[in-house]
């Protein structure tokens, strides 16, 4: 029984924004997702995916929302293959438990929430924690900076 404590860092001020979240490693990844965009304030409306390391968008392996599988771009493909991009690996983050990632401490995870504004974040697998229930829901256990203003009002807009 299993549980991972990663530091899920803001790549544009990793020293002064992040959250530590504790979860089990029976977990999916989409149960990370919410946990992370619960702890920074962040809605969960637009498309997102989690790839290796901090490669973002050329990470070769991606596990993607949901949502990408129930409603696939049916141009997408097409695209990708005609613009010469190396096709990468893709798995339905709904269904890939945290274990199945075979994370070794100090392992590095990027997610990339909302593809028009493009909120990076980056996971440093920080501990293992051998004693905690392997299915244990997400628990935020230390927060640094304040929450993300998702929509910040235009000035020019009454409040």
């Amino acid at each position: 029984m299993t549980s991972y404590r990663f530091r899920v860092k803001a790549s544009w001020n990793p020293k002064g924004i992040y959250r530590d979240i504790i979860i089990g490693s029976d977990r999916m990844l989409e149960d990370l997702q919410r946990a992370i965009n619960t702890a920074f304030g962040l809605d969960s409306d637009h498309l997102w995916f989690f790839g290796t390391d901090q490669d973002y968008w050329q990470s070769r392996v991606k596990y993607l929302c949901p949502l990408e599988f129930e409603s696939p771009d049916p141009l997408g493909e097409w695209f990708e293959f005609f613009s010469g991009r190396v096709s990468e690996e893709r798995h339905n983050a709904a269904e890939v438990p945290l274990r199945d990632l075979n994370l070794a401490l100090r392992d590095r995870l990027c997610y990339l929430f909302d593809y028009g504004d493009e909120w990076m974040f980056y996971l440093i697998l920080e501990e293992k924690r051998e004693d905690d229930p392997s299915d244990g829901a997400p628990i935020l256990l230390k927060r640094k900076g304040d929450d993300i203003v998702q929509y910040p009002l235009d000035e020019d807009e009454p409040s």
